[in-house]
Order: structure tokens, then C-alpha cells, then sequence
């Protein structure tokens, strides 16, 4: 169990240049990521109505990632009780981290279940994926590399191999071109064995996470 630090996650917050991407909307005005940084300033300030108020922005993305034909995933419990009164700062910024996460595997999975035929959809799914890791994963990320790497100075690094299959998922994506001029077809395998290490090293990271059952692949948007 990590301790999920207020102020770490600002920190994290701050540091994200800025993207543009295809859906109108680039990081800084992604509902999300916005819910998300708004909660972490409330819990940082101890105003735990502000962390609710922040939840109930997003309830959409928790009422839809139920759905049976999305990832069927029930975060609802978690955020519940991460919100109540008596709940910690950490238990509060854990279970928020625990919604981004889900949101990166919806956005990558339906990619795989669109099969990648849309470069443009997909290209924005992926760098949303990639920013909701950036923002809510890769600081716990690299503390679980600090905390291996004190047992095995030769232990490889899950964040720098989480950066180059997020890398070599887009290329998998392939590419328009520019008039047809340049065009390369997406290689879905390429694109899965990526989403199959990113998958395998967060559940590594965060254990505890409410998470797809290992029966049947997580779908997502």
C-alpha cells in the first residue's frame, strides 16, 4: 500500500506540458484529469465536501464504466467509503488514483475492440490513456523502482518500460499520412502485447486496485 501525498500529486499535476488531442480538448480541459486535480486541492486543503463535489462531476465516467459492455467495474463502493466522513487523505487520493487507472484501460481497450481502424480516435484515446498514467500512476511507479532497486541494484525499471510501451503503442497505431503519402496500416498484436505489459506492470505496482477480473479482458472507451 503506497501513501498517496497531497501535495506529490499537485506536484505531478503542474509538471504535465499540455497536448492536443482529437476529441476538442486538450489535457488541461479533459473532465477528468480536471475532477481529479480540483479533488487532490481538496484534500490537500482537508475540505472533504470539495473532494465529493469533484466526484460527483465524474459520477458519468463511474456510472459508465459499469456498464456491462464497457469494463463492468463497480467503483462506486470504493469511492463511497473513500469519501465519507473519517475517511484518510490517502484512502481518499486511492481511490481517485483507482478511477484514472480504469479510465487509462477503458480508452486503451476500446482501441483494441475497434480493432484501431480509426487512426485519429484512437490516437486521442491512447494520449488521454497516457495522461491519466502520467498524472494519477507514474509517481508510485517510480517509487516502487526506487523501493526494488534498494533490494536489486540491477532491478529493471517498470516506469521506463511503461514509457516505451505507451511509445511503441503508438507507433502501433500507424499512421494516415499526408495525402495517402506515408501511410502505414496499424498492427494490432504490436498494439495488444503493449497493453499487456502496461496492464501486467500496474497491477504489479497497485496490487489493491478494483480492477477487470482476469477471466475476461477489460473493455473500455
Amino acid at each position: 500500500m503506497f501513501a498517496w501525498r497531497p501535495l506529490t500529486f499537485l506536484v505531478l499535476l503542474w509538471s504535465c506540458p499540455a497536448a492536443a488531442w482529437g476529441y476538442g480538448y486538450g489535457r488541461e480541459d479533459d473532465p477528468v484529469l480536471k475532477a481529479f486535480a480540483s479533488a487532490v486541492s481538496a484534500v490537500q486543503g482537508q475540505d472533504l465536501p470539495g473532494a465529493r463535489k469533484a466526484l460527483e462531476s465524474v459520477r458519468w465516467q463511474v456510472d459508465e464504466l459499469k456498464q456491462a459492455q464497457d469494463l463492468g467495474v463497480d467503483l462506486g463502493p470504493r469511492l463511497a467509503a473513500a469519501h465519507a466522513d473519517g475517511a484518510t487523505p490517502a484512502q481518499t487520493l486511492e481511490a481517485w488514483a483507482n478511477l484514472l487507472y480504469l479510465g487509462m484501460l477503458q480508452k486503451l481497450h476500446w482501441n483494441l475492440e475497434d480493432g484501431l481502424a480509426d487512426y485519429h480516435t484512437c490516437r486521442a484515446r491512447l494520449e488521454s490513456a497516457i495522461a491519466y498514467y502520467e498524472t494519477a500512476l507514474a509517481g508510485n511507479v517510480r517509487k516502487d523502482d526506487l523501493r526494488r532497486r534498494e533490494r536489486d541494484p540491477k532491478a529493471p525499471s517498470r516506469h521506463a518500460d511503461l514509457v516505451e510501451q505507451f511509445a511503441a503503442a503508438r507507433r502501433s497505431l500507424g499512421s494516415p499520412g499526408l495525402f495517402g503519402a506515408g501511410k502505414r496500416d496499424p498492427d494490432l498484436p504490436a498494439f495488444r502485447d503493449a497493453v499487456r505489459r502496461i496492464v501486467g506492470h500496474l497491477n504489479a505496482v497497485f496490487p489493491s486496485f478494483v480492477r477487470p477480473g482476469a477471466e475476461r479482458p477489460p473493455r473500455g472507451r
